[in-house]
C-alpha cells in the first residue's frame, strides 16, 4: 500500500488535512490567520528551498523517484517544496490550538530562554566540532545562531508557548520523518549520506532533523507573529 510513487504526495496531503478541514472552526479561526502566516511560510520555506537544492546538489541528501510523482522544479521534486508548506502550517495549527485552549504554558518565560539559551550553546558547541560534516555543521551552526538571536535580539514573549507546542508537533514530526526516512518501507523516501552527519538516528530519523524541524518552525512562528503582531503578552 505504501510502495506508491504518490507516498511522498500522500505524506504532505495527510500532515496538512487537520488544520484545512479545521481552519474555519469558529473559536480558534484559523484561516484568519492565513494573511499573516503564508507570507511567513513562505519567506522561511524560500531560504529552505535553497538549502534544500544546495545540499541536493551536493549529494548530502537526496530522494528515491519511485516515492514521487515525478515533478521537479529547480532540481526538487513538487512534493519537497509543499513539504516546506505542509509541515510549517500544521505545526502553527498545534501551536494556536494549545494558546487557544492552554492559554498559560506549564514553563515560564524565563524557562524557556533558559532553554533557549542551552540549545544554543549546544548547537554551537555541535558545529565547531562536527565543521567536516556538511548537514550536521551548517544545521546546527544555523539553529545556534539563530537561538542566539532569539535570546538577545528578539526576546519573543512567545518563547515559552512556542517550546511547548513544537514538544507536541514533534509526536506527528517523527510520525511524518520516520515515513520519510524508510520506517515500514522497502527504503526511503528522503536519503541522507550518513559521511554528512553524525549517523546516529532517531529510529529511522537523522539525529539533526530534530534541530533542522525547530530552525524551519521558529522561523515561521517569529515572521507570523510580528505579521500578526500577536505575540501573547505576559
Amino acid at each position: 500500500m505504501l510502495e506508491t510513487k504518490y507516498l511522498y504526495l500522500a505524506i504532505n496531503i495527510f500532515t496538512i488535512s487537520v488544520p484545512l478541514i479545521r481552519a474555519f472552526e469558529h473559536r480558534i479561526r484559523f484561516a484568519k490567520s492565513f494573511k499573516h502566516l503564508l507570507p511567513a511560510v513562505a519567506i522561511v520555506g524560500g531560504f529552505f528551498v535553497i538549502w534544500d537544492v544546495w545540499f541536493t546538489s551536493m549529494g548530502v541528501w537526496g530522494f528515491t523517484p519511485e516515492y514521487l510523482t515525478g515533478i521537479d522544479i529547480i532540481n526538487l521534486p513538487l512534493e519537497e517544496w509543499l513539504f516546506f508548506i505542509t509541515v510549517p502550517i500544521a505545526c502553527v495549527f498545534i501551536y494556536r490550538v494549545l494558546n487557544y485552549f492552554w492559554p498559560t504554558p506549564f514553563f515560564s518565560l524565563n524557562t524557556a530562554f533558559k532553554v533557549n539559551l542551552f540549545l544554543a550553546f549546544f548547537s554551537f558547541a555541535m558545529a565547531v566540532m562536527h565543521t567536516d560534516k556538511w548537514y550536521t555543521g551548517v544545521n546546527f551552526g544555523l539553529i545556534a545562531l539563530y537561538l542566539l538571536y532569539i535570546q538577545y535580539i528578539a526576546k519573543p514573549n512567545w518563547l515559552a508557548h512556542f517550546y511547548r507546542s513544537y514538544l507536541i508537533a514533534l509526536i506527528p514530526f517523527f510520525i511524518v520523518n520516520g515515513l520519510l526516512t524508510g520506517f515500514g518501507l522497502e527504503t526511503q523516501v528522503v536519503w541522507y549520506n550518513d559521511d554528512h552527519n553524525l549517523g546516529t538516528r532517531i529510529a529511522t530519523i537523522p539525529f539533526e532533523d530534530a534541530f533542522y524541524g525547530m530552525l524551519l518552525v521558529m522561523g515561521v512562528v517569529d515572521l507570523y507573529e510580528r505579521f500578526s503582531k500577536n505575540a501573547y503578552h505576559q
